[in-house]
């Protein structure tokens, strides 16, 4: 869950970023209510918020459950980078990926992603490297196959 909250937040679409619109927009809801502005646009816009930082506060909780009941998590997972793509092998089985699936990669602190599209996405921790440089040796193999992905900030 972890890796999620990192990739929300590198993508930009983190809890910091969320409350922070969500701030700014009460703080214009207010100004409408100060302002006295004729209208249902103050009161439809506090409960905008309500019902975003729920979901937010949702989306957590969805993702944890979906994360606990999925078979994969329950034993090892191998992932091996050869020249044809990407294979990774769990107790679901072994999975091939060929490199022109990759949307591109993304790096943060503490781990590597392969982004298949918006939503589906590979982790890979950067402490299951032994050192730093085979992560930073591996991080190479990703940029030559796949492009970094930015980071995107609020």
């Amino acid at each position: 869950m972890r890796a999620c909250g990192e990739l929300w937040a590198y993508r930009a679409m983190g809890r910091l970023g969320n409350y922070g619109v969500a701030g700014v927009v009460i703080l214009c809801a207010g100004f409408l209510f100060w302002q006295r502005v004729p209208g249902p646009f103050a009161p439809l816009l506090a409960i905008g918020v309500l019902v975003f930082v729920a979901m937010d506060l949702l989306r957590g909780r969805l993702w944890r459950r979906h994360f606990r009941s999925l078979r994969k998590y329950e034993g090892p997972i191998t992932a091996t980078v050869a020249a044809p793509g990407v294979g990774v092998s769990s107790l679901e089985g072994d999975h091939h990926l060929p490199w022109n699936r990759f949307l591109g990669f993304a790096r943060t602190d503490s781990f590597l992603f392969l982004l298949v599209d918006q939503r589906q996405f590979s982790v890979i921790p950067l402490d299951a490297f032994a050192s730093i440089e085979r992560a930073a040796a591996f991080e190479s193999i990703l940029s030559s196959h796949l492009r970094r992905l930015p980071r995107r900030f609020l």
